[in-house]
């Protein structure tokens, strides 16, 4: 940093609003604010933005809360930014983001679930990536108990025209190698199988669960962490009111089972 600018961006006051961070996570969003220096986030645990990471080179007094018009709560993770973002060369991030966040096996029934929500193949690059991908993902899996049986999202889902025969070819590969079975859904079908095969566990354990889904430890769960762990644990999308019912009372380990049940019974 060479010279520092002359209007300093977090202030107590601002002329006008266009976004409420207090009300985003109200609503249980994340909600976070990246600089070239740092990355700050706003929860429900505290009543300012916590400083989560910081730049590599960045001096955390001089450059970053000396330009502050009020003091962050800073993480005790504290964490660097990824130096990748400050380099000429490309960054070789994965397309889509990680395809394992994508990827839910459940040992038990020896089911994997895939969800290809959203994901738009425009090249045979990006066919082969998803191939490939998926296949260093199973791999490990079909090579230790055998072919799984799959369940593939493909809502939203869309291969550029022209790309279908090498997509076809992708797929053929990924079956004879790995799968027992394959099914393919739309979203809301895709939910529904998922919660089914869910249902087929014997017990849940809640209270691991439960302090899973709060890493804060504050013994209570946000709007934002119920909404964050019902999603990636089961695949379902609550809406603004649902959300706001299944919270009106908090959200504790005492009431915590009694709500996972109540999520289940609306989408079975």
């Amino acid at each position: 940093i060479l010279k520092e600018g002359k209007i300093k961006k977090f202030v107590n006051q601002v002329y006008e609003r266009t976004f409420s961070g207090e009300e985003a996570v109200r609503r249980g969003q994340k909600v976070y604010y990246v600089t070239e220096r740092a990355v700050f986030r706003r929860t429900a645990s505290h009543d300012v933005i916590e400083l989560i990471e910081i730049a590599p080179g960045v001096d955390l007094q001089k450059d970053v809360l000396d330009q502050m018009e009020f003091e962050p709560v800073i993480s005790p993770n504290l964490k660097q930014m990824d130096e990748r973002i400050f380099r000429h060369e490309k960054m070789e991030i994965e397309l889509f983001g990680s395809l394992k966040d994508r990827v839910t096996y459940h040992e038990k029934d020896h089911v994997i679930f895939i969800d290809l929500t959203g994901i738009s193949l425009a090249s045979e690059d990006e066919v082969r990536w998803l191939g490939r991908s998926l296949d260093l993902i199973l791999k490990p899996i079909t090579k230790e108990r055998g072919p799984v049986d799959a369940i593939v999202n493909y809502d939203g889902f869309d291969c550029k025209s022209g790309l279908e025969e090498a997509y076809a070819d992708a797929v053929e590969a990924l079956s004879s190698r790995h799968y027992k079975s394959v099914k393919r859904y739309s979203f809301n079908a895709f939910r529904r199988a998922k919660l089914k095969t869910m249902a087929k566990v014997e017990a849940l354990n809640a209270k691991s669960l439960f302090r899973e889904w709060d890493e804060d430890n504050t013994g209570s769960l946000s709007p934002l962490q119920l909404r964050e762990g019902v999603r990636e644990n089961f695949g379902i999308q609550l809406k603004q009111a649902e959300l706001d019912a299944l919270c009106k009372d908090g959200v504790t380990l005492r009431n915590f089972t009694d709500i996972l049940l109540e999520v289940m019974s609306k989408f079975e």
